[in-house]
């Protein structure tokens, strides 16, 4: 029997050598295991860190649609607007070149007439010249509220407002009466 703890000996020193070996590895594995699990927790943080900026941008970018689309409101509101500005200036730029060529053509005639016949109708020559200069003036505010008066009324199914610039001068106009 002998040969028998002999070889149980053996046996136990490979089964310790083997022990020893695993012991070992499980060592190194359970570093690595640590390792795996630090990593996963910074993954886990960017992860997160992740999520939450994409939700920013998804919101930042809502924003900035619904930024676009009032802008474009505002902007297509305006070009309206300026097309009406745009038409009244037209129709007066017309009506006054008519006034103007009736009055090119008075003024040519009258002065092959006489002096007195340039003076505007109802201005009588020995009026004092403050006053010559405020009759036309009055004349002249009278005919562009006219015309404004008769455009309104021709083109407005709903009144349009005249432009800030157009009513000073309406204003002033009137004022120097």
């Amino acid at each position: 029997m002998p040969d028998l703890t002999n070889l149980e000996l053996g046996f136990n020193i490979i089964v310790a050598i083997l022990l020893i070996a695993t012991i070992g590895y499980a060592v190194v594995l359970n570093k690595k295991l640590d390792a795996l699990r630090d990593a996963k927790a910074e993954m886990e943080i960017l992860i997160r860190s992740f999520a939450e900026t994409t939700a920013k941008a998804e919101k930042s970018l809502a924003d900035l649609k619904v930024h676009a689309s009032q802008t474009g409101t505002g902007l297509q509101e305006q070009s309206r607007k300026a097309d009406g500005i745009l038409s009244d200036l037209s129709y007066l730029v017309d009506r006054a070149e008519v006034v103007a060529d009736r009055l090119e053509g008075n003024l040519g005639a009258a002065r092959k007439q006489s002096p007195e016949s340039l003076l505007p109708k109802g201005v009588k020559k020995n009026d004092p010249g403050e006053n010559l200069g405020r009759e036309v003036t009055d004349k002249l505010a009278a005919e562009l509220e006219e015309t404004i008066t008769s455009h309104k009324a021709s083109t407005a199914t709903k009144p349009k407002d005249l432009s800030p610039a157009a009513e000073d001068l309406l204003k002033a106009l009137k004022g120097m009466r």
